[in-house]
């Protein structure tokens, strides 16, 4: 795989956090994770990416959405402005989150096609 076929996509609300890791089309990591408030190591999502750029050999395409500015900037994902960060093993893209229906039921650890399509969404911040 190169570098462009990774994409980490994080999705962070008042009720968890949700991440899902692809390579190209496949599908290779799917969590589900506190919410942000609950997170005491402000570092913690920025080690993850380390971590994973490490394991897959290659610094993944990273797209977050937040319900709140506060959860991305809390991480270091992007300043008190919602400018997305560069680090050495990632790029940040930040896209605006989209409106679910209510009332639809989730199998597994969840449904995670919004945030495929998330991924798919060109530019956000640069």
């Amino acid at each position: 795989m190169t570098m462009s076929e990774y994409t980490v996509t994080m999705s962070f609300s008042g009720v968890r956090s949700r991440i899902l890791v692809t390579a190209g089309t496949d599908e290779i990591l799917r969590a589900v994770l506190p919410p942000p408030r609950q997170v005491r190591h402000t570092q913690a999502a920025l080690s993850f990416l380390e971590a994973l750029a490490l394991w897959l050999d290659h610094s993944p395409r990273v797209v977050v959405s937040a319900a709140e500015v506060d959860a991305t900037s809390l991480f270091g994902l992007t300043d008190d402005f919602g400018t997305p960060q560069r680090g050495v093993y990632y790029h940040v893209e930040v896209v605006e989150p989209k409106p679910r229906r209510r009332g639809k039921k989730l199998a597994g650890v969840g449904e995670f096609s919004d945030l495929r399509q998330l991924s798919l969404v060109p530019g956000g911040h640069p």
